[in-house]
């Protein structure tokens, strides 16, 4: 992370404050934080007068349209360019040809951030991108955060942490969800649709997941391929939550997804205490130490899943 150009989130607030006409992008493959970040942001600068609207290269998920409820339909020419939860301009997917050397403002968390945008603002300390957009926006002026914008800021929270349970969750990560219930919205049946409700189609893909799964290395990991045949057939988020489920098998210390995309195949990693974040790395892609992703192009899935097998393989020896 390029630590010369991160703002302070004083700047951060201020810049906000004296631009208008925002767009506010998402990454592709979009998940909760990406989500909850660009519906709250969006929503918390119309409460203080501002335009704005959100964009990303995929469709909003079913299970995060209640996110819409925090946004009213605004339209205008955009003038100003924000990023969130943006590691890397090639993660705007189809955005980054238009948008990629646009982006004014980019908000994030990642600890593997390439800077691209005129400004950045990231704290790689924080477990969501959605746990720095809330600080911003509460200095936006008074009325910025109500019971609708509060509620995407916590489905980014509460999703980024796996509901709370995984290794990046602190005691601030905890105090600003607690925070964010205080403006009354049904949190328990907020969670229930975030992680305890699924498809017919995620159970389905569930089960060729645990029917297909790859061991290796002493079973201390888990690998699955899933082709594009499949994963058109299931709604994005059920795949997202998808590449946990390696992980939650006793005695696997790293999880691997690998999913057909147009070009390739993605890998998403989850661990332990894996640093898995290096190992993708090596392949020229990044996220959290317990959590990220790389791709793969020109090559087989057999041909990826033996690059990531041996590399996963080198860090448990």
């Amino acid at each position: 992370m390029n630590k010369a150009t991160n703002i302070t989130p004083e700047e951060a607030v201020r810049f906000l404050l004296d631009n208008d006409d925002f767009i506010i992008l998402s990454h592709a493959n979009p998940d909760g934080d990406t989500f909850g970040c660009a519906y709250g942001l969006c929503g918390a600068l119309q409460r203080i007068g501002k335009r704005a609207k959100t964009l990303c290269a995929d469709p909003l998920s079913e299970r995060f349209s209640y996110l819409k409820d925090a946004i009213e339909e605004q339209n205008f020419t955009e003038k100003t360019v924000v990023s969130v939860d943006v590691a890397d301009r090639s993660l705007l997917g189809g955005l980054e040809e238009k948008y990629g050397d646009k982006i004014d403002l980019a908000i994030d968390h990642h600890i593997s951030h390439r800077p691209f945008g005129r400004k950045i603002y990231v704290d790689d300390t924080a477990a969501a991108a959605c746990e720095i957009v809330y600080d911003l926006a509460l200095c936006l002026g008074e009325g910025a955060v109500d019971e609708k914008v509060a509620k995407c800021f916590y489905t980014g929270i509460a999703t980024d942490t796996g509901c709370f349970k995984f290794g990046n969750t602190t005691r601030i990560t905890h105090e600003k969800a607690g925070k964010l219930m205080e403006y009354g919205f049904d949190a328990a049946t907020l969670n229930y649709v975030l992680f305890d409700m699924k498809t017919k189609a995620r159970i389905k893909l569930e089960q060729y997941v645990f029917e297909n799964i790859q061991f290796f290395d002493g079973d201390r990991g888990a690998l699955i391929i899933l082709s594009k045949d499949i994963l058109d057939s299931v709604d994005t988020e059920d795949v997202n939550g998808i590449s946990a489920l390696p992980r939650q098998i006793q005695g696997v210390e790293v999880g691997i997804v690998l999913k057909e995309k147009k070009d390739g195949w993605k890998a998403s990693m989850r661990s332990l205490n894996i640093d898995v974040q290096r190992i993708c790395g090596q392949f020229g892609g990044g996220g959290h130490i317990r959590a990220a992703g790389c791709s793969f192009t020109g090559i087989s899935a057999d041909e990826a899943a033996e690059k990531i097998k041996k590399a996963v393989s080198e860090s448990l020896a």
